[in-house]
């Protein structure tokens, strides 16, 4: 028997036939018709031609194709699934645009139907699958579409619903490496990731929940990466059509780990936008006590505050956490004194290493703390036997001081920090936290926890030492009789008169004869200077083991008529060799303070005290731990027998 074969005969698929239609139009021509927020009906016989540059195959687009020509991009909305089949990338299409609506969503620019089921409010809306073919025709397959190479700096709104390829090489940051491109669990979020290339130029790449990539993880490496344009708002964004559209398979950018040191060290004086570094740190610093957005980290004996904007979410890193933060795109800044790093806020740049680290606190003195703030500010510092005190309220919030032996600083308690309103210690205790330079220095702690009881302390003690003379009479000598004010950590001598007469010539004040000469009645003109060997002299010494700051001093003055016209006050800090600073205040029109630091008073008969000479003492009487002696020259007085007389003298300080 025999069989015979059984052939079939298929028909041949028709061969493409080419539309028979032409674009009168470009893209750029057409999106021109739009102004940002409106809707507008296109009325004319219109059409444009484009290639399908973007499909709905992988699932990162929606109901949507993007088509371009040589002029530009546009996003198309058809409201169908599976739109690739007829609308693959790489087929040309015409769109006959009368009829149809142009808008934009969030600024990107898109073409489509109107959605009137609102009326006061139209919107775009998909057209219908049942009007494809009355407004998109299509045309040839296949063709090649050559992506527009463009940096990360150069994408503009030209650039909308086009294909492009950052011609330099960018890599997914630390934070977004080796993660899903979206959120793949039940909600299928869409997710914004960040890529930066090697100069620190950042830019987002959004990739929807839907997208059949979702669950991919990101590349590790740097590379090209090919995909479409799109603007949400102020934002740029590339949109993937698939994995392949990057292809980031190289070596990283090198050189993007830093140390919080050398990070510090990029900083001269102005601001500098860091590239593609990253930077490791424990936290030292507690939410409750910091401004929003703000976290404080450590590496070694260096620290830095980062800002990432005051809505970040930094609240859910906690003091011990140990943390990588890419730096790219950021800058390193001052703000009111402090070295900060604002870094962008598109994304939290954060990975978390660990928790439960120990940064141990560097134990200071003030007096270290206020001359070494550059190198010690954001760190965890501790000073021991301190105290603290304000002069509103008991609570934690707002300034205050802290002090210590060798000096003071502010304490600052956020109103907001969760022990605002805790009682402030009133006795002597250990206090660990972090300073920095806002204007002046100041130190936060992060919750009460961080202070104990001291022991040993050295309490800041401010005075205002009296000198009355009430002791003084005729006979009572060259030494003040009168019982000497009596201050905490300080020993006040009496005055005495050195080289003038030897008793003074009333009671109840200070009031000498024979000074210098140099004055005539009637004239302002004066011969005389003053005498190293006259003068009125004090010695103020500090307790053991304080130290003593002098602030500044205050007298009344008196003369008799023939007496001294000018004076001076000198201190044994320089060996007398300079007058103190001085001013009169309050005003007083009988006396004078001269550019040399002299006092004078006017030529007349003024026979009455005097107030408002006023002493300055400047930094170099702080911290003083010696004796330092206080002499008051009299001099060009009018005649042997003219007098010099303190009436009362007021030194203002403090020891700690």
């Amino acid at each position: 028997m025999e069989f015979g074969s059984c052939k079939k005969k298929f028909d041949e698929p028709p061969a493409f036939i080419p539309a028979n239609i032409s674009a009168n139009s470009s893209i750029k021509a057409l999106k021109a018709l739009h102004s940002m927020g409106g809707l507008e009906q296109i009325n004319n016989d219109l059409i444009i031609s484009g290639y399908v540059v973007g499909d709905d195959r992988s699932g990162n687009l929606y109901k949507q194709i993007c088509i371009q020509d040589s002029t530009g991009g546009i996003t198309v909305n058809l409201g169908g699934s599976n739109l690739y089949v007829d609308y693959p990338v790489g087929r040309q299409v015409f769109i006959k645009c009368k009829g149809l609506y142009l808008s934009d969503y969030n600024r990107l620019i898109q073409i489509g139907m109107i959605d009137n089921s609102i009326p006061s409010s139209p919107s775009l809306s998909a057209i219908p699958t049942t009007l494809f073919d009355s407004f998109v025709v299509k045309g040839s397959l296949g063709n090649t579409i050559i992506p527009k190479l463009v940096s990360v700096n150069q994408l503009n709104d030209s650039l909308q619903s086009m294909l492009i390829q950052i011609k330099d090489s960018v890599q997914f940051v630390d934070t977004d490496t080796a993660l899903t491109y979206a959120d793949v669990s039940a909600s299928k979020s869409s997710v914004n990731r960040t890529i930066s290339d090697c100069s620190g130029n950042k830019l987002v790449v959004y990739t929807s929940g839907y997208a059949n990539f979702a669950g991919v993880k990101t590349p590790t490496g740097k590379g090209l990466i090919t995909a479409l344009y799109f603007v949400y708002k102020t934002t740029p964004e590339l949109i993937l059509r698939d994995t392949a559209d990057a292809r980031l398979i190289h070596q990283r950018c090198a050189a993007n780990k830093i140390t919080i040191a050398s990070l510090r060290t990029l900083y001269s004086g102005s601001d500098v936008l860091l590239g593609a570094l990253s930077v490791s740190g424990i936290v030292i610093s507690n939410s409750s006590n910091l401004a929003a957005g703000n976290i404080i980290i450590q590496d070694g004996n260096s620290g830095i505050d980062l800002y990432f904007g005051s809505t970040a979410t930094t609240a859910k890193f906690n003091p011990g956490d140990s943390l990588s933060i890419d730096l790219t795109g950021g800058v390193l800044t001052n703000y009111k004194g402090m070295l900060e790093a604002n870094l962008p806020t598109t994304a939290l740049p954060v990975k978390a290493i660990a928790t439960g680290r120990v940064i141990t606190p560097k134990t200071i003195t003030i007096a270290e703390l206020l001359n070494n703030i550059s190198t010690l500010e954001n760190t965890l510092l501790q000073i021991n036997n301190a105290t603290a005190s304000s002069t509103s309220g008991t609570s934690f919030s707002g300034y205050k001081t802290l002090a210590d032996a060798t000096g003071n600083t502010t304490l600052y308690s956020s109103a907001t920090a969760s022990f605002a309103g805790s009682t402030l210690p009133t006795v002597c205790e250990n206090w660990v936290g972090y300073a920095n330079l806002f204007t002046t220095v100041q130190f936060q702690i992060r919750n009460t926890n961080d202070v104990t009881a001291g022991t040993g302390c050295i309490i800041n003690k401010s005075f205002n030492a009296a000198y009355t003379f009430s002791g003084v009479t005729t006979t009572s000598g060259a030494t003040d009789p009168t019982k000497a004010a009596i201050a905490e950590g300080v020993v006040f001598g009496s005055f005495i008169a050195v080289g003038v007469g030897s008793n003074s010539s009333a009671s109840g004040r200070f009031s000498f004869t024979s000074w210098p000469l140099g004055a005539t009645n009637g004239s302002n003109s004066f011969t005389g200077t003053l005498s190293a060997s006259q003068y009125y002299e004090i010695t103020i010494t500090p307790g053991a083991g304080y130290q003593l700051d002098l602030n500044s001093l205050s007298f009344t003055f008196q003369r008799s008529a023939t007496g001294v016209r000018q004076w001076a006050v000198r201190s044994s800090i320089d060996n007398f060799a300079n007058n103190l600073t001085a001013s009169i205040s309050p005003a007083n029109s009988a006396v004078l303070s001269n550019t040399n630091n002299t006092f004078q008073i006017a030529d007349r008969a003024t026979i009455t005290a005097q107030s408002g000479c006023n002493i300055a003492f400047g930094s170099n009487h702080n911290n003083l731990t010696n004796p330092v002696k206080l002499r008051f020259y009299g001099f060009n007085a009018e005649s042997t027998s003219g007098t010099f007389s303190l009436n009362t003298v007021n030194i203002i300080g403090n020891t700690h």
